[in-house]
């Protein structure tokens, strides 16, 4: 890369030690990070190494990762080399991130915010438990499973009632079910939040905020014979900031083994 400036980040998500890396366990992200001119609106994508979590979760060239795990990446400045404090400051949060936790990304893929999330080391298990709503590390292949919307997702984790508005393009029925049967595979939802006003902290101006407007994409991979448990995340650090939808996120907070017919 002998033409720009870029920076190879291959980052250990869920070794024992953040610290160590190996290529089975790392996300492999090319990114530019030149300067702070580079990185005034977040980590522009050049590419993802084939075969990585990275490319797995279908990180493309000219995303812009504006946050992660709801750390800003954008008007960070640069070091004293001038590199682009972005780079940095994607690091340290994952340094940061607990062994069992997934990995939060907000991009901007051609104007549209994405979330995009890497499952926790736990989620091959057959038991519930916390996942994220990327692709996983093993590509789902055949059978069917479903994705739910039925609330009853801990309020103490600041997650709440969502509601699909699109499932691959159309529109899921019928009305008032909680339940969709898929294809095992992957799957892009395009989905509303339901998060009571009063939930938010910051008073009546949170009534004046559009879901529909606030909308936003999520890439949901299935596994064959489990149920995907879709729910809006309220950031409480962000709830009055309703411009694109910062205030909250889609997620798939668990995965529960269940035979699907």
């Amino acid at each position: 890369m002998k033409s720009r400036f870029c920076l190879v980040l291959l980052f250990a998500l869920w070794s024992a030690t953040a610290a160590a890396v190996t290529p089975a366990t790392a996300l492999g992200l090319l990114v530019d990070s030149a300067s702070a001119q580079a990185a005034h609106d977040g980590l522009r994508v050049l590419g993802a190494t084939p075969g990585s979590v990275a490319d797995q979760l279908g990180l493309r060239p000219g995303d812009l990762i504006v946050d992660v795990n709801g750390t800003a990446l954008a008007n960070l400045g640069a070091d004293a080399n001038g590199r682009a404090l972005a780079a940095a400051t994607f690091n340290a949060a994952l340094a940061e991130l607990p062994q069992a936790s997934p990995l939060r990304l907000r991009i901007l893929r051609d104007g549209v915010t994405l979330a995009l999330n890497s499952p926790s080391r736990t989620a091959a298990s057959t038991a519930p438990t916390d996942v994220a709503e990327a692709a996983p590390a093993t590509p789902a292949t055949g059978g069917c499973g479903r994705i739910s919307t039925f609330d009853v997702a801990p309020r103490n984790q600041h997650l709440y009632r969502a509601k699909i508005l699109l499932l691959d393009g159309t529109t899921p029925g019928p009305t008032g079910t909680p339940s969709f049967r898929v294809s095992a595979g992957t799957h892009k939802l395009l989905v509303a939040e339901n998060i009571p006003t009063e939930q938010m902290g910051v008073g009546s101006i949170a009534s004046l905020r559009s879901r529909r407007d606030t909308s936003k994409t999520l890439i949901v991979t299935v596994q064959p014979d489990t149920t995907s448990l879709l729910a809006a995340r309220l950031n409480t650090d962000k709830a009055s900031e309703f411009a694109h939808g910062a205030y909250w996120d889609p997620v798939i907070w668990r995965v529960i083994a269940e035979k699907c017919p």
